[in-house]
């Protein structure tokens, strides 16, 4: 039995994005992603004026882990 579709079907760049989006929008970062993003960074080589940008992120992600890991305490 064929498969019929509702509505429109995209495809390539379209879906992409509207994927994306989707993921996006329903999901936040967890404490587990946090976790795994910061263990990459301390790994990573960064030169010069990279460096300056991995500290900023480096102190956004460590602010938003220990927000959300208070959060599941309280």
């Amino acid at each position: 039995m064929p498969v019929k579709a509702k509505g429109s079907v995209i495809t390539g760049e379209d879906a992409r994005s509207k994927i994306t989006d989707n993921l996006v929008k329903k999901s936040d970062l967890t404490v587990r992603n946090i976790e795994f993003v910061l263990t990459k960074l301390k790994t990573a080589q960064f030169q010069g004026s990279e460096f300056e940008h991995f500290y900023q992120v480096w102190v956004k992600l460590s602010a938003k882990l220990e927000s959300l890991k208070s959060n599941k305490q309280a």
